[in-house]
C-alpha cells in the first residue's frame, strides 16, 4: 500500500480510525484523513504527473477556485 484515505465517521469508525492510522504511522504509509486534504493530494500528484508543479500565492489559489465554483 502506497497511501492510506481514511475519513472515519461516527463514533465506531473513528475508533477503528485510530487504529488504522497508528499502523499506517508505523508502516510508514502516508494517511490522507479528510475529503479535503485528499482532493489536494490527487491535485499534488496530477501536477507532478504532468509537470505543471508551480508555487502560488494562496490569493492566486482562492481565485482559480472560486472560479471553478462559479463555472459549477
Amino acid at each position: 500500500m502506497d497511501l492510506l484515505v481514511n475519513t472515519p465517521l461516527g463514533a465506531g469508525g473513528r475508533a477503528d480510525g485510530y487504529d488504522i492510522r497508528t499502523a499506517a504511522v508505523v508502516k510508514g504509509i502516508p494517511c490522507i484523513t479528510t475529503i479535503q486534504g485528499l482532493a489536494a493530494a490527487v491535485q499534488g500528484i496530477e501536477a507532478l504527473k504532468t509537470g505543471h508543479v508551480g508555487v502560488r500565492s494562496i490569493q492566486e489559489h482562492q481565485a482559480d477556485l472560486a472560479a471553478l465554483w462559479a463555472a459549477q
